[in-house]
């Protein structure tokens, strides 16, 4: 009796896993800041009031205001749609509501390099710095490991195959 299987790399599953694993600093860092945190925040900073600022739609600064910081949960979202184009339980649901979202993510990808040179040139576009240097690397390490991981499982997704085994009777 002969039994077909879908496979996903084991190189992707591991690249998922990677990438969302780079995401945790970020977005456990956000969720800090969101709960009333201060570290790596400049002297008087205030998220809220600054997505208020740059006019943020007012359910955005509720969430903040009230320990939701909506870049976590996009964060969070796209961690677990890498996860969903890479495991099993991922195939019930069809590649064309999962591969749009997911290669829409990868744009992380330069927005991190884009951060990283930024950051490296001492050039953050502010007059007065909001964060500290720390900061940097957690969201370059989100950026590029979330839309590593988007990319890498959307690829993996699209050129998933089948195996067939012997199976004994």
């Amino acid at each position: 009796m002969e039994m077909a299987r879908v496979v996903t790399p084991r190189a992707a599953r591991m690249v998922v896993a990677l990438g969302s694993a780079a995401a945790a600093p970020y977005v456990a860092m956000k969720m800090y800041w969101a709960f009333g945190g201060r570290a790596g925040l400049a002297d008087g900073f205030d998220v809220a009031g600054e997505f208020e600022r740059n006019g943020a739609p007012e359910a955005l600064v509720w969430l903040e205001r009230h320990g939701i910081d909506f870049t976590a949960v996009l964060a969070l979202m796209g961690v677990m749609l890498a996860f969903t184009l890479v495991r099993p339980w991922g195939r019930r649901l069809p590649r064309w509501l999962l591969l749009p979202p997911a290669w829409a993510g990868t744009l992380l990808i330069p927005w991190g390099l884009l951060t990283a040179v930024a950051a490296l040139a001492g050039n953050s576009g502010d007059a007065t710095p909001t964060v500290t240097q720390w900061v940097v690397p957690a969201g370059v390490g989100a950026f590029l490991g979330i839309g590593t991981a988007l990319g890498i499982g959307a690829w993996s997704r699209l050129n998933r195959h089948t195996v067939t085994e012997s199976m004994p009777c």
